[in-house]
């Protein structure tokens, strides 16, 4: 009996007999033996004419809560399984309405205790499927393909066994040719939730259990190609390439001996010949090739060359017996003089983290999907992504050699709920080195032909030890081509790029203030959680600025949230609890920190990188002569594919617009332009603002025609102050005083105080009231996610009533002539110690000049959420119409991207409905804003010289969190109610971005404890009047 037969015998013995299994380790709690009986990894290729029986489709399928209760020797009797409940391969069992959903970031989501696994929780699924074999696969060698599969599985053909395997996002393989029928097959597998791989699986994402990509079979000849790696590099001119190849043959158990000979060939991008080697073989024999091919189209990101490899092998006839073709690109990545280089230029990745998700099928995607991704990220100009945390689908990293994406790939091994245990880290524990080797090892075998891939990544937050260490090692024995990163690592040498995680710019450019070996890339940076992606200009700023700041990969691509409805049946995004809660713990919405939605819709602050991440800038050299520096950010590519063309637009209105002649810059170089703009005669108190545009010119292989790539806008220095017609409006401002109110009353216009509260509580239109709750301070905003991770909700809460103790210190009111009347009034509020004076001047055509001075008194409060005013209108008055930043929502530290215009919008379609509700909905540089009602009357508010506004149709403190609520808020859920919110502020806090556990706004963009002030007029509107000459001052 050989060693392969006996360890295959026990192996049945041990699953046989459960009741000893804990007695001998189970095999899924044991890290030492990742696998059992399956094909060592290869590099994923598929033949040309491929011999293939997919196993995708219905399963028979019942699921069991612990393993002590799964079904023993059903792989034995069919009859056994065929009442059996159905479920589609690839899919989770969660999706398919079987076991729970989990999500936790850091945590595990079981109680921590390597290598074991809850013994009253955790379901087994067990799977079968009859299936026949063709006849022509007589003779062949047959071997079963399952893609990924979470997280422990066992495997049988017929009533033989033929293994187990971990690791759930690499492929595992089995030689089943000795298990076949003929006739009629059953393929069985049962699959445990958890198990030790458990552990090296902790990454921030949910925990979903089952097939995750697909199954199948495939015959192979007796003797055939088993595994082949291609370097395709360049020379040191970067000019010539070098091609080497290593071809591995397999022979089938008892195959005869046979010679055959191998046809080599490479084509070049149009499809020439550009080499061809023809060399005889033996089955016990390995190919070797190395070639200079001159001259060569080199692959990068912005140009992905593709060479066509075929490898046939064929019989001593000539007869090809099989073959296969493999897209390859030239290029070199390399570390020198402390700058990485693709092709011999340090480029600057404009990377994203992504996830592996659908918001229906969770991680079970389709090539569709990929392509769909890979079409977001060239709109957004993004050139990067990193595998987080996990090697993807082989389907990706193909795309992303044809479609041009640099790419880290990253080993599936995550223990960073070890950090919040005695342990620390499972990366420096001898028992789990085979599992953390065996992870790297299938992540470099299958997926070391892909040319995007530029880096190795030995995994994420598993802190440090030994096993990075010999995983360290083993990839640069294996790969002298790629750098080897590991973030965790960046105080030793077992990182080819320091690569650390959220670093701020004072980070940053302290590690440039001298030379370094390594570049900084940072591995994450910029967390998108909820309404987030402040300061991305100030970050790119700092990067273009410095060599050895290479840029780094956002966090993250698209928000891990699936499509639900609410108990009202309004569509949400679920997040964390949503989805159920098994008594164990599940993260709320750390699941939802994309650029984008569920459905890749954009979130706002996916507008602001793609603005920023533009390879083509713009900067003003002399507006006045309208002279412009145009620099080329591209590493590789001339300007030559795009388009270039300015516009000018007042008020909303175009006043000229232009074509650039072709400016064919280099990579990296610039050029000053002048823009021959015709003279035009500017409009008394109109701003004009120039935007530049670049644009394709031709259809790309994933992007139209005439789609922007990169634009600027500038405020041109041209504008004529209005002088305001003599007043028609001759009528004297009549004062009516109640007991509590002060009423002043010109023609159809009645604008009324309290005089209790100080407050203007009414502003009628021929006697249509607009006001339904008074002009008041206000200070505070909902908490965005950033906000409750740096504890904004508990810190600033106090500003959040502050006005609610305000004490009237001073009502004065005086008419200083017939046809204007002054009002001010003091506020104090005792508990932050504020002094609040507002000075209203009434005139009688119905402005209210309106100047709010804070004085801060000489306590230490903390720092205020917003300066400015708010007062609730009518629901009627929801047609909002504004002239500044747009049109999505922006902030102090997110509005670079949101130029100035004239928009329009509904009041609900303002607010953007995050996964999680908070704070949205927000307009900078503001010249004026107006709220109207379907007639066309409503009310303006005009900055001075801008203003900033929030307009909400609900109650504000429906978006308050509290982290007691017995259910999620969702942004979806958010209904219209009776009002309008609507603030008026001179500003508000930033959004911050650095991280959304503790880091704020950065300073300039906050707003400490101090004196403020600021103005604006509240003007009214009448039907049919032009909005944009009635915002005249």
């Amino acid at each position: 009996m050989n060693l392969n037969k006996l360890i295959l015998l026990l192996s049945c013995y041990l699953f046989l007999t459960p009741g000893k299994l804990h007695a001998q380790q189970a095999d899924w709690e044991n890290p030492k033996v990742p696998s059992l009986n399956t094909v060592y990894p290869h590099a994923w290729f598929m033949p040309d004419q491929p011999m293939i029986r997919s196993l995708d489709g219905l399963w028979r399928f019942k699921i069991v809560q612990n393993p002590s209760l799964r079904p023993v020797g059903f792989f034995k009797n069919t009859a056994q399984t065929k009442n059996w409940a159905t479920i589609k391969v690839p899919a989770h069992w969660q999706t398919e309405g079987f076991d729970k959903y989990i999500f936790t970031d850091v945590e595990y989501p079981i109680p921590p205790n390597p290598p074991f696994v809850p013994r009253d929780y955790n379901p087994v699924g067990s799977y079968q499927k009859d299936f026949t074999i063709d006849p022509s696969w007589k003779g062949k060698q047959v071997f079963i393909h399952l893609g990924a599969v979470n997280s422990f599985f066992y495997l049988w053909i017929n009533d033989q066994y033929m293994g187990f395997s971990k690791d759930s996002k690499t492929p595992s393989e089995f030689d089943i040719t000795r298990a076949l029928r003929k006739g009629k097959n059953t393929v069985s597998m049962q699959v445990f939730r958890f198990s030790d791989a458990t552990y090296l699986e902790g990454q921030d994402m949910w925990k979903l259990s089952g097939v995750e990509r697909s199954i199948f079979l495939i015959a192979r000849p007796g003797f055939h190609l088993f595994d082949f790696k291609v370097k395709a590099t360049l020379d040191k001119t970067y000019k010539d390439g070098q091609l080497e190849l290593d071809v591995k043959f397999n022979r089938k158990p008892g195959q005869d001996e046979a010679k055959g000979k191998v046809n080599i060939s490479l084509a070049d991008p149009s499809g020439k010949l550009v080499y061809q080697s023809h060399q005889w073989i033996q089955h016990s024999q390995q190919l070797h090739l190395s070639e200079k091919i001159e001259n060569v189209k080199s692959w990068n990101a912005e140009h992905p060359e593709l060479y066509t490899l075929k490898i046939a092998q064929l019989n001593a006839a000539g007869q090809i017996v099989e073959s296969l073709t493999h897209q390859v690109g030239f290029r070199t990545a390399e570390i020198k003089n402390g700058l990485f280089l693709i092709n011999g230029k340090a480029i600057k990745i404009k990377g994203v983290n992504r996830h592996e998700h659908n918001m229906i099928t969770g991680k079970v995607i389709t090539e569709a999907d990929m392509l769909q991704d890979i079409k977001i990220m060239k709109q957004l100009n993004i050139n990067a992504m990193r595998c987080s945390h996990y090697p993807n689908s082989e389907k990706w990293y193909a795309l992303c050699d044809r479609y041009g994406l640099y790419v880290i790939d990253e080993a599936n091994i995550e223990c960073d709920g070890m950090s919040l245990t005695p342990l620390k880290t499972l990366s420096d524990k001898p028992d789990w080195k085979n599992a953390y080797l065996d992870r790297i090892t299938r992540m470099w075998e299958r997926d070391k032909n892909f040319t995007c891939i530029i880096t190795w990544s030995l995994g994420n937050e598993s802190g440090f030890g030994e096993n990075l260490i010999a995983g360290y090692n083993w990839l640069k024995t294996k790969d002298q081509t790629r750098p080897v990163q590991y973030e965790v690592a960046k105080p030793d040498r077992y990182s080819d790029i320091y690569c650390p995680m959220y670093k701020s710019v004072t980070v940053m450019e302290n590690y440039v203030k001298t030379w370094r070996e390594r570049p900084m890339i940072q591995c994450e940076y910029a967390h998108m959680m909820g309404n987030s992606g402040g300061n991305l200009k100030d970050d790119w700023d700092l990067i273009y600025k410095h060599p050895q700041l290479q840029g780094g990969f956002v966090w993250d691509f698209a928000d891990q949230t699936f499509a639900r409805k609410d108990d009202q049946g309004n569509p949400i995004w679920a997040y964390g609890r949503d989805m159920g809660k098994v008594g164990l713990t599940s993260d709320t919405s750390f699941c939802a920190d994309g650029l984008l939605n569920g459905d890749r819709s954009f979130h706002p602050q996916a507008y602001e990188l793609q603005k920023v991440y533009q390879n083509i800038s713009f900067e003003a050299t002399d507006l006045k002569n309208y002279t412009f520096k145009i620099k080329n950010r591209f590493d590789f590519s001339t300007l030559s594919a795009y388009g270039l063309r300015w516009f000018i637009k007042g008020d909303g209105q175009s006043v000229a617009q232009g074509e650039i002649p072709e400016t064919a810059l280099l990579p990296q170089q610039e050029k000053a332009i002048r823009l021959n703009v015709p003279d035009f005669v500017p409009k008394p108190g109109t701003i004009y603002f120039l935007t530049l545009e670049a644009y394709l010119k031709e259809a790309s292989a994933l992007l139209p025609a005439h789609f922007v790539v990169a634009k600027e806008q500038f405020r041109l220095p041209v504008a004529v102050p209005f002088v305001p017609a003599l007043s028609q409006h001759t009528e004297k401002l009549n004062i009516e005083t109640t007991s509590d109110q002060l009423i002043y009353q010109s023609g159809e216009l009645n604008i009324g105080f309290n005089q209790r509260t100080g407050l203007l509580e009414s502003y009628a239109i021929a006697g249509q009231q607009l006001i339904k709750n008074a002009l008041e301070p206000h200070f505070w905003r909902a908490a965005t996610d950033n906000d409750i991770g740096n504890s904004m909700q508990i810190n600033s809460k106090i500003w959040q009533t502050a006005f609610q103790t305000a004490q009237l210190k001073s009502f004065k009111n005086e008419l200083p002539s017939p046809d204007k009347a002054v009002v001010i009034t003091v506020h104090y509020l005792p508990v932050v110690e504020l002094t609040c004076t507002t000075i209203y001047t009434i005139h009688s055509d119905g402005d209210v000049d309106v100047k709010y001075q804070m004085k801060a008194g000489a306590g230490n409060f903390p720092e205020l959420q917003r300066v400015g005013m708010r007062v609730i209108l009518h629901p009627e008055f929801d047609q909002v119409s504004w002239l500044g930043r747009g049109p999505f929502d922006n902030y102090s530290d997110r509005n670079y991207a949101a130029h100035t215009d004239l928009y329009q919008m509904k009041a609900d379609s303002l607010f953007f409905p995050y996964p999680r509700a908070q704070e949205s909905g927000y307009r900078t540089g503001v010249q004026w804003v107006a709220l109207l009602n379907p007639a066309g009357v409503g009310l303006m508010a005009i900055g001075e010289p801008e203003i900033s506004t929030g307009i909400l149709h609900f109650d504000l403190h429906k978006l308050d969190f509290d982290k007691n609520a017995p259910q999620n808020v969702h942004g979806g859920s958010m209904t219209n109610d009776p009002l309008i919110w609507w603030n008026i502020d001179s500003r508000q806090t930033g959004l911050g971005g650095d991280n959304s556990w503790g880091a704020k706004a950065h300073e300039q963009y906050r707003l400490p404890y101090q004196d403020y002030t600021y103005s604006f007029t509240l003007r009214p509107i009448f039907k049919n009047q032009v909005l944009t000459e009635r915002a005249k001052k």
